[in-house]
């Protein structure tokens, strides 16, 4: 944690912002435990906190074997998250955050932050002995006045942002899975439905609010704290190096919600012929920025969600024709029938066929460029992994396949990731219980 730890009086001050009491009694303990000597603190020091957060949250804080704190413990899907903190703290103002980073820096003891708790990775979103600050209440969508941006609270899955846009006739470039949280994703860069025509999906951000490691609550924009705001367009990807930072809220350009798609289900016999096809989408792509196209791949089959950023295409008679190669091949079903839909349409359409959320165990990925050896050399690799685990019921490898054209790295650039403005793939790898949506 950076600099000196904050004395009893600053921290009650920044406590007496989020619950607008004075805290005479907080300040009391506070002092009791810091006249204790450093080996009382170390014996003491649970005590003292789960004491403190109660007093200052109240049934905001949950503290280790109090009513709901296992309801609150195993929020995330990951049992590898369902550590042993002394604290789950469901926070809903910027200030209530403040106060609680100052209260751990305070006490020296380590936190996590909480936000859609899809990561799977121990510590992730939770730890032992700790501070777990779930983002959950921050769950507001609120547009602007004229309607250009939209406020968009870090506990929300993007099927809720889409959800709540939709009435508006409005949409932004979020998450392409629907039980993804906002905050990992933004941070992370975003992969979404707009790729080409917007960049990864922190390109719509105009400014991230967030409390810092010393409790501040700035805004980071284009005119404000500049280098953070470059800093979390990807930079939770990659080793950055920031101060502690909590993001709390971020503003979205919003975008049109009309676009057409398809989810196309082929047998895994049409892997190379739908490959040949990838190699004619790529360079299509390169001069038409309203496609983008999603490759899944495992033992059972492949499926492609198709998706096309015009309200102009329909159903049946005018199909865009940048999907022709692919349309081409004969699939087995639509899990989404071909028709112009809102992208919460979509999003609950893929909700509807994976009823529950996508339990990814582990993930690697790669980028490389167009390529027939790459793509014949990742199934190969896909079915060896597959028949190794093939022990392990209902467990299967997925392949995600992701095309970038160069319009979209270059809507993309000035970023963390430093993307080469040209035309590439991401590439995922991905243990499942199941086929993915």
């Amino acid at each position: 944690m950076a600099g000196p730890a904050p004395s009893p009086e600053v921290v009650v001050a920044t406590v007496s912002k989020a619950n607008g009491q004075d805290n005479k009694q907080v300040l009391e303990i506070l002092g009791q435990y810091a006249d204790l000597s450093a080996a009382e603190q170390d014996n003491a020091w649970p005590l003292f906190v789960a004491k403190v957060f109660s007093l200052v949250f109240g049934d905001k804080a949950f503290v280790r074997g109090s009513s709901d704190y296992e309801l609150q413990r195993q929020l995330p899907w990951s049992t590898n998250c369902w550590l042993s903190p002394l604290i789950i703290l469901t926070p809903s103002s910027s200030q209530h955050v403040a106060a609680a980073l100052s209260l751990c820096v305070l006490f020296n003891i380590k936190f996590s932050v909480r936000g859609g708790g899809r990561l799977n990775h121990s510590g992730a979103n939770s730890n032992d002995g700790g501070v777990v600050i779930s983002l959950a209440e921050f769950n507001q969508v609120r547009l602007s006045d004229d309607q250009s941006t939209a406020d968009i609270g870090v506990g929300l899955r993007w099927l809720d942002v889409y959800k709540a846009l939709e009435p508006h006739g409005l949409a932004v470039a979020g998450g392409r899975v629907p039980h993804v949280g906002v905050p990992g994703l933004i941070l992370g860069g975003g992969i979404s439905f707009q790729n080409s025509q917007y960049g990864i999906g922190a390109m719509g951000v105009v400014n991230y609010e967030v409390v810092l490691a010393d409790s501040s609550i700035l805004n980071a924009n284009a005119n404000e704290n500049q280098d953070l705001f470059w800093a979390l367009k990807g930079g939770a990807l990659i080793s950055v190096h920031l101060p502690s930072v909590t993001l709390l809220q971020s503003s979205d350009k919003v975008i049109q919600e009309s676009i057409w798609c398809e989810a196309r289900v082929y047998p895994p016999t049409a892997y190379d012929a739908l490959a040949a096809a990838l190699i004619q989408y790529h360079d299509a792509i390169e001069s038409d920025d309203k496609a983008t196209l999603i490759w899944y791949a495992n033992e059972s089959a492949i499926l492609l969600v198709l998706v096309y950023c015009s309200p102009d295409a329909d159903a049946n008679e005018n199909k865009p024709a940048i999907f022709a190669p692919f349309l081409s091949i004969p699939a087995v079903t639509s899990l989404v029938a071909p028709a112009v839909r809102t992208v919460y349409e979509l999003g609950q359409g893929i909700a509807d066929v994976v009823s529950t959320e996508a339990k990814v165990y582990e993930f690697r990925t790669m980028s490389s460029r167009p390529s027939l050896k790459v793509y014949k050399a990742v199934e190969q690799a896909r079915a060896e992994q597959a028949a190794a685990l093939k022990g392990i019921e209902g467990l299967d490898i997925t392949t995600v396949f992701q095309p970038m054209s160069s319009l979209a790295m270059k809507k993309s650039a000035n970023t963390p990731l430093g993307l080469d403005p040209v035309g590439q793939q991401c590439a995922f790898f991905q243990p499942l219980p199941s086929p993915p949506p």
